[in-house]
């Protein structure tokens, strides 16, 4: 059996530049398009961001960042719509603001 050890046996030969290129393409490599949102997904996320603020319950956002999507658990604490972002409360009391255009999916949970 062959004991390849990937690029682990190059990094001695490597700048640190080649290291770091190396990386980042490895990174860029697992990034993602931002997906297109229609018009009945984005009234179906303003429903659940209402009806969660009113009834104060918790909801999973999914944002979308830097070519990845991370996930929140909060609730709506209250949505600004001059500056276009939320304010999101989660479950250790710290606030989050969200620009609009992050958002890309919201849960009930």
């Amino acid at each position: 059996m062959i004991k390849d050890r990937g690029t682990k046996k190059w990094v001695a030969m490597m700048l640190p530049e080649h290291v770091a290129a190396v990386k980042e393409e490895l990174l860029n490599e697992k990034k993602i398009k931002k997906p297109e949102l229609d018009q009945e997904k984005l009234n179906d996320i303003d429903l659940l961001i209402h009806e969660g603020m009113e009834y104060h319950l918790f909801l999973q956002f999914s944002l979308f960042k830097n070519g990845f999507i991370e996930t929140l658990i909060g609730r709506t604490v209250f949505i600004d719509y001059l500056k276009k972002e939320l304010r999101i409360e989660d479950e250790t009391n710290v606030i989050h603001y969200i620009p609009f255009h992050l958002l890309i999916d919201v849960e009930r949970l």
